[in-house]
């Protein structure tokens, strides 16, 4: 099979999206093939940089390099391998390079595999192989940078779950935060409202008439209650939720108790500014 002669594309420096990209002989590239190969390059570089910093963590020295040469490859796989109009074939050497064997297998010196936080490994070997189908597909960098999105989660929940953390406390435990009292506060006002409304129409005091209306009390702050429990799970690091998921449970949260999400929030005030304390 015969191939066209590979040339590299050159990006203009400078802001990105609103410049044009030459072929190897200088011929500006239409529009949409400029920007599409400056995503490209764009989530390469974005990859490389998180797959460096899972280098820096090795402490095998072996493991270290093979991140730092998969960066390196990634690299050039979304920029200089991709070529409108050539072969769109990887050279053989950065197809190895970005191997998921070659990179998560044991060392050669040590038989210890590479040290990475839990669901980190995934997103690597997805980061590899996307960068590498780039040359024959550039339309993949919007897959690319959703990886590395998904592996610098993983990072961070598992650099939170390695600190000593204070687990979130239930709604009106924490008496420092001024929205945490302020929502508290809301809950609070509508339990006693439907307490004591029920009490009322019992028409007496006695243990029924009670139960009733504790029963309408707690239906009253169960809502609001299961929506601050959400929002702390979402906030919560060491989860590493992704954005889809933690706009899911604030949804979620908002459907229980609106008012409960928008003090916690912020979206009323503070406990300092709320005008029922006038």
């Amino acid at each position: 099979m015969t191939t066209s002669a590979r040339t590299t594309p050159v990006l203009h420096t400078g802001t990105r999206d609103e410049t044009l990209a030459t072929d190897g002989e200088g011929q500006v590239l239409p529009a949409p093939a400029s920007a599409a190969l400056h995503r490209a390059a764009d989530a390469g570089e974005a990859a490389a940089r998180w797959v460096r910093e899972l280098a820096g963590r090795q402490a095998e020295e072996d493991h270290a390099q093979a991140l730092e040469r998969a960066a390196g490859a990634i690299v050039r796989a979304s920029s200089r391998e991709v070529v409108p109009g050539g072969d769109s074939l990887l050279a053989e050497e950065l197809r190895y390079t970005l191997a998921a064997d070659v990179l998560l297998g044991a060392s050669h010196t040590t038989g210890t595999l590479p040290v990475l936080h839990p669901g980190e490994r995934v997103p690597l070997i997805a980061v590899c192989a996307l960068a590498a189908a780039l040359p024959s597909c550039v339309a993949l960098a919007g897959e690319l940078a959703a990886a590395t999105e998904a592996g610098r989660s993983a990072t961070a929940a598992g650099a939170a779950r390695a600190r000593p953390t204070q687990r979130p406390k239930t709604l009106g435990c924490d008496h420092t935060d001024p929205l945490d009292r302020l929502a508290y506060r809301g809950v609070f006002d509508s339990v006693a409202e439907s307490f004591e409304i029920a009490l009322h129409y019992q028409g007496d005091e006695d243990e029924r008439a009670r139960a009733q209306a504790l029963h309408n009390a707690l239906a009253a702050a169960g809502g609001g209650i299961a929506a601050a429990a959400l929002l702390r799970v979402a906030d919560d690091p060491a989860l590493g939720l992704g954005l889809d998921q933690w706009e899911y449970l604030n949804l979620v949260a908002a459907e229980l108790d609106l008012r409960v999400v928008e003090n916690l929030s912020g979206a009323n005030g503070d406990d300092t500014t709320d005008p029922r304390q006038s």
